[in-house]
């Protein structure tokens, strides 16, 4: 089996910009690295004049934001198909019911830092030329519970009073302002990868089934093996017609996984030549309801 590396990232400003590597041809072992996802390492060079087949395996954000970059790519040889595999529908896990917030300058300062730079940036362009109505730039307060009167203290700090929005009077400890609205914004991710695969149209077959592995061939170097196909079992309702077969192969020559948590599951798709160990994050995600009797609030 050829050897495979890859890193699962939970962070939804990389699947642009690791997107746009592959876009512009930068070395796949790159885009590799910081994706996401699961290529083999010769994968996604698009030199070639011949046609590719290329499956990526999960709708969600990271995956049709891949998807969409190659398959718009000028780079793409003509005739060459795009999948998407996708177990339920488009964002229909995380990408469906996260906040979509971005930070330009947080990051962890490691080698992924200028991707995260180039993501923010992308997402603003890409967000005005998909017509994308929920992107905004907004301020970001850290707020913590305290006593009464830490908010009319706050507003007189003149930075932090010009970002405090009007409803924020109840009792307050400290106030921090996290981002003044230039490097922070927001989008709702449904509609980011509705939109792309409304603009990207008949560029992007999108399949809904469960994958189950892969089909491999003898490859050109010796012990290696090439990866020919994608099996997975049709979802009822899905494009596959005989609902009743238990299993479809997608023609492939490169396959990125992007499956969020379930990419684990790849381990046994490659037969063990790859490992992805999983663990889980607690987090606390609340949503506010605006007051009665507003209109508009300036605040989510």
């Amino acid at each position: 089996c050829p050897k495979f590396r890859c890193a699962i990232r939970a962070m939804i400003a990389l699947a642009v910009s690791s997107a746009s590597l592959l876009r512009k041809n930068v070395g796949p072992r790159v885009a590799l690295l910081l994706a996401g996802c699961l290529v083999p390492v010769s994968a996604l060079t698009m030199s070639s004049s011949s046609s590719r087949n290329i499956v990526v395996v999960g709708g969600g954000i990271q995956g049709t934001s891949v998807a969409y970059q190659i398959a718009t790519s000028p780079l793409l040889p003509p005739n060459s198909r795009v999948t998407i595999l996708e177990a339920q529908e488009p964002a229909s896990a995380a990408s469906g019911k996260g906040g979509g917030f971005m930070a330009r300058s947080w990051g962890d300062g490691s080698s992924t830092q200028k991707l995260h730079h180039l993501a923010f940036d992308m997402y603003e362009g890409l967000a005005k030329e998909l017509g994308c109505e929920s992107y905004r730039k907004l301020p970001v307060l850290s707020v913590r519970p305290g006593y009464k009167g830490g908010a009319e203290k706050a507003r007189k700090n003149s930075s932090l009073g010009r970002i405090m929005p009007d409803w924020l009077d109840g009792d307050v400890g400290p106030i921090s302002a996290l981002g003044f609205g230039d490097d922070t914004a927001q989008i709702t991710p449904k509609e980011f990868v509705t939109k792309m695969l409304e603009r990207a149209g008949d560029k992007i077959d999108v399949v809904l089934g469960t994958c189950t592995g892969v089909e491999t061939d003898q490859g050109a170097e010796r012990g290696a093996r090439k990866i020919t196909g994608v099996k997975y079992t049709p979802r009822p309702g899905g494009k596959t017609s005989d609902e009743e077969c238990e299993e479809v192969t997608i023609p492939a020559d490169s396959v990125i996984v992007s499956a969020g948590p379930w990419s684990c599951a790849a381990e046994d798709w490659f037969q063990g030549a790859v490992e992805l160990p999983m663990e889980g994050i607690k987090s606390t995600s609340i949503v506010w309801k605006k007051p009665e009797g507003v209109e508009n609030v300036d605040a989510t």
